[in-house]
C-alpha cells in the first residue's frame, strides 16, 4: 500500500482514499518528483517534468511570496464544481499563423513580401503564446488560452492540450501517449469532448485517471479512420517508438480541386527507419489506381524537438541495451566465479570522472514487506542456480548473487529491462502498483517475465528518480536476506551526453546552423554515436558492492535522428512543441530545420536515402556511398 500511495502522488493524482486533486492543482505539482511547480509557465514546467522523466531534474520555480498564498487555499467541493463548470465553457484559441494557401517551405516559389508578411505573423503568434502562458502562471484551466502550436489549424482538432479546458471551435481532443506533462488537465471531471488515443493510452486514461469511458476513443495502429463533426478529416495513427501506446497522429483533409491537406502531429517519438518506409509518410508512394510512384508530402509537421541540440548525438536503442545485457551477464558471471577483474576494470574507469546526479530520498518497492511465495517452486531434478525460482533461505549455491537494479519511469524504459533479464534469464520484479500499470501495456513479453516475488528475480524494476548511491546500498541491504551480494542500478537517460568523438569537433549548444557541413553530419562516423562496454562509467560514489551506472538510452530522438526524419520525408513546414517558451531557443531551432529543408531540396530526386545501421558493437561492414545509415 506504501508503494502504490507514493506511486499515484508523484504521478500527480490519488486513488487509494485521499483526496482527487482539482486539474489546476496538479497542473501546480511535478507528477515525477512531487515538487510545485506553481508559477511556473507551461514550458518552464514542462522542461522540469521531461527532465525528471529522464532522470534529470531541473530546478523548481521559487515558491510564491506569502502575499499570493491566497489563491492555493483550500476550497470546498462546490466551488471545485464551479471551476469544472469554468472550464467546460469553450473558450477560443490563439489565432493560428499557419495557413495551407501560402507556399510553405524555405525553397518554395512566392513573393518575398508573402514570405516576409507570413514570417512576421508567425514570430508575433509565438511571441503571444509565451507571454499569454507567463501570465496565466497559477491560473485554472478556464484562465488559459490554448497556443496555436496544439490546435491543427482548419481541422477542428487539439493534441495534448489538456489542460486549457474546452477550447472553442474543437471537436475531437488528441492524447498522444500517457506522460504527465502530455495528458496533465484530464481528469476524472473531463465532459470536453471525445479523447482520442491507443489502446494502452486509453486503458491507463481510464483506470489512473479515472475518466469516464465514454469520452474515450481507442484507436487501432496504421487504420485511417474518420473524424466526426470535423468536416471530413481522417486520422491515421502511427506508432511513435517512444513509451508503450504513444503515438504519431496524421490528419488529412480533402478539399477543393483534388488537393488534400495533410498535417503530421508527433508527440513524443524517437524517429526511426519505420517511420521513413511507412506508407502513409515515406516520401515516394505507389497510386493504387495507377500503379505509378508518386509523390507524397506532409504540408505541417508538429515536431518534438526535445532534443534539437547539437550536444545531443546519443547512440541507438539497441547499442545501449545490447551492451548493457552484455555488461550485466560478465558481472554476474564474475562473481558466481568469485573473479573480480571485471569488476576492478568496470570502476577503474570511474577515475575520468562523471556526471553527478539529483535524486528523490523514496524508494517505491515493498521488498520491506515478506515476500509472498514463488509463483512457480523449481522441480526436484533442476539444478538450483542463481535462475531459479527461490522458496525459503537462499541455497549455499545462491547467497553469491547479483542485483540489477533498472531505472523507469511511470511507462517508459521497460526496453532495457528486457534486454537484460533476457541476458541473465531471470523473472523482473515489479512492485503492485508498478505491475498493475506494466499489465495494460500490450507487452507479452515484459508481461512473461514479469513478478511479484523480489526473491526470484535477479532484475528489479525501480522509479528513475530514485536511483542514487544511498538508495542503491539501502536497497541491497534489503534484499541480501534473497542472497544478494552485490547490486548494479541503471539510470537510463539521454540528457548530459556527449559522445567522446564529437568532442574534437567542438561541439557547442548553441552554434550556428551553419557551423556544421552537412556532409559530416550525415555521413560523418563521428556523429554516428555508437556505445560499447568501455563507455559504460561508474557514477560518483560506486563501489564494488554497489554500481551506478548512467547510460545513454533515450526514447525521445536525438539531434541527427531528427534531421534525418526531416529530410528523409517531405515536408513543408515544421512547427516546432517543445523548447519554445524561449525566442532564442525558436530561432536556433528554426535556423537547424529551415537548413535541413533548404538542404533537403538540394538533394537528387529531392529525397534522401536512409538505411538501418549495421550493429556498432562490432566492426561496421562497409557501407554505400551517398546512403545515410541511422
Amino acid at each position: 500500500m506504501r508503494d502504490m500511495e507514493e506511486q499515484a502522488m508523484l504521478e500527480g493524482y490519488e486513488e487509494f482514499g485521499m483526496d482527487r486533486r482539482t486539474d489546476e492543482e496538479m497542473m501546480e505539482a511535478c507528477p515525477i518528483c512531487g515538487g510545485s511547480l506553481a508559477g511556473a509557465s507551461e514550458q518552464v514546467a514542462s522542461e522540469h517534468v521531461n527532465a525528471c522523466l529522464d532522470g534529470n531534474p531541473t530546478p523548481l520555480p521559487q515558491p510564491k511570496p506569502p502575499a499570493a498564498l491566497e489563491e492555493n487555499k483550500e476550497i470546498d467541493g462546490a466551488e471545485v464544481g464551479k471551476r469544472f463548470a469554468k472550464a467546460a465553457v469553450p473558450r477560443p484559441g490563439q489565432a493560428n499563423p499557419i495557413s495551407f494557401g501560402e507556399k510553405t517551405s524555405p525553397g518554395s516559389s512566392g513573393s518575398a513580401f508573402a514570405k516576409l508578411m507570413s514570417g512576421h505573423a508567425e514570430d508575433t503568434a509565438w511571441a503571444a503564446a509565451a507571454a499569454a502562458e507567463n501570465a496565466s502562471r497559477g491560473m485554472p484551466a478556464y484562465k488559459r488560452t490554448c497556443p496555436f502550436y496544439k490546435i491543427m489549424p482548419g481541422f477542428s482538432i487539439c493534441v495534448d492540450a489538456f489542460r486549457y479546458g474546452a477550447v472553442e471551435g474543437c471537436k475531437a481532443y488528441f492524447l498522444s501517449h500517457f506522460h504527465s506533462d502530455h495528458y496533465i488537465g484530464l481528469t476524472a471531471n473531463w465532459t470536453h469532448g471525445p479523447i482520442y488515443c491507443s489502446k494502452v493510452t486509453g486503458s491507463l486514461v481510464k483506470t489512473q485517471l479515472k475518466t469516464a469511458a465514454k469520452y474515450v476513443v481507442e484507436l487501432e495502429f496504421d487504420k485511417t479512420v474518420p473524424v466526426p463533426h470535423t468536416k471530413g478529416v481522417t486520422v491515421t495513427m502511427i506508432p511513435a517508438n517512444h513509451c508503450p501506446g504513444s503515438s504519431l497522429f496524421l490528419f488529412e483533409k480533402a478539399m477543393g480541386g483534388g488537393k488534400t491537406h495533410r498535417i503530421l502531429h508527433c508527440g513524443d517519438f524517437r524517429a526511426c527507419q519505420a517511420h521513413l518506409e511507412h506508407p502513409q509518410l515515406s516520401p515516394e508512394t505507389i497510386d493504387a489506381v495507377t500503379g505509378k510512384t508518386k509523390h507524397q508530402k506532409i504540408d505541417v509537421c508538429y515536431l518534438d524537438t526535445t532534443y534539437l541540440n547539437p550536444k545531443y548525438s546519443f547512440p541507438p536503442q539497441k547499442d545501449v541495451i545490447a551492451t548493457c545485457a552484455e555488461m550485466s551477464s560478465l558481472l554476474n558471471q564474475a562473481l558466481i566465479s568469485n573473479d573480480d577483474k571485471e569488476w576492478d576494470s568496470l570502476l577503474r574507469r570511474r577515475e575520468g570522472g562523471a556526471p553527478s546526479t539529483s535524486v528523490s530520498k523514496f524508494f517505491t518497492t515493498t521488498t520491506n514487506d515478506p515476500p509472498p511465495p514463488p509463483s512457480k517452486p523449481p522441480t526436484p531434478t533442476a539444478p538450483l542456480n542463481a535462475f531459479t525460482a527461490l522458496s525459503g533461505n537462499p541455497q549455499p549455491s545462491q547467497r553469491n548473487r547479483l542485483l540489477i537494479l533498472c531505472g523507469t519511469y511511470s511507462i517508459g524504459k521497460e526496453r532495457i529491462c528486457v534486454g537484460i533479464a533476457l541476458a541473465l534469464e531471470s523473472k523482473i520484479y515489479a512492485s503492485p502498483y508498478k505491475l498493475k500499470i506494466v499489465n495494460q501495456l500490450d507487452d507479452p513479453e515484459l508481461i512473461s517475465l514479469l513478478t511479484p516475488n523480489p526473491q526470484e528475480a535477479q532484475v528489479h524494476l525501480a522509479s528513475l528518480s530514485d536511483l542514487n548511491k544511498e538508495n542503491l546500498i539501502s536497497y541491497l541491504e534489503e534484499n541480501r536476506r534473497f542472497g544478494f551480494s552485490r547490486i548494479v542500478g541503471f539510470k537510463p537517460s539521454g540528457w548530459n551526453y556527449r559522445p567522446p568523438s564529437l568532442k574534437s569537433l567542438n561541439i557547442k549548444a548553441d552554434m550556428a546552423p551553419g557551423s556544421v557541413p552537412m556532409e559530416q553530419l550525415l555521413y560523418g562516423k563521428a556523429w554516428r554515436s555508437r556505445f560499447r562496454k568501455a563507455d559504460l562509467i561508474p557514477m560518483r560514489g560506486s563501489t564494488k558492492e554497489g554500481v551506478l551506472l548512467g547510460v545513454p538510452y533515450s526514447e525521445h530522438s536525438s539531434f541527427r535522428e531528427l534531421a534525418i526524419f526531416v529530410m528523409g520525408l517531405r515536408i513543408g513546414r515544421v512547427v516546432p512543441t517543445v523548447n519554445v517558451g524561449s525566442e532564442q531557443s525558436r530561432k536556433r531551432m528554426k535556423g537547424w530545420i529551415d537548413r535541413w529543408i533548404v538542404e533537403r531540396g538540394r538533394l537528387k530526386g529531392g529525397r534522401l536515402e536512409v538505411k538501418e545501421g549495421v550493429d556498432g558493437r562490432e566492426e561496421e561492414e562497409e557501407e554505400e556511398e551517398g546512403v545515410v545509415y541511422w
